[in-house]
């Protein structure tokens, strides 16, 4: 709930500024195109594109996600790490997600993608000891 704010922006620049939401689109200074993108799991992916400003805010309630601002042009990819596990999901420059998940030993079990089909399986066997 409340805004979002970013400064520091060249205003020579033109940046892309991109977000999944729950709650629709949302109000971003400095806009001048919103795209809307897929629709996955109740999420929607915007995109906006902003030029001319030195600050941008977002403002809006609701539920947000995947928040991305950078110049147009850039490859931006993004991960999320648990501690003492490993990578939990990843975002690639396309906007496709990955998300991992692990056994209680902390050994990766199973990759879905954005639509959470499992893509990986991974099982893991101890070799038994030879024998004389």
């Amino acid at each position: 709930n409340g805004n979002v704010s970013k400064a520091g922006l060249s205003s020579a620049r033109t940046y892309t500024l991109s977000y999944w939401s729950k709650n629709g689109s949302y109000a971003v200074t400095g806009s001048s195109s919103v795209k809307t993108g897929n629709t996955i799991n109740g999420w929607t992916y915007y995109q906006h594109t902003l030029s001319g400003i030195t600050v941008t805010t977002i403002t809006g309630t609701g539920l947000i996600d995947e928040l991305r601002l950078y110049p147009s042009g850039a490859e931006m990819s993004t991960a999320t790490y648990s501690p003492l596990i490993g990578i939990i999901s990843e975002c690639d420059v396309n906007n496709r997600s990955k998300h991992y998940e692990y056994d209680n030993l902390g050994r990766l079990k199973l990759v879905r993608d954005h639509d959470g089909n499992i893509r990986e399986t991974y099982d893991y066997k101890y070799q038994q000891p030879l024998t004389e």
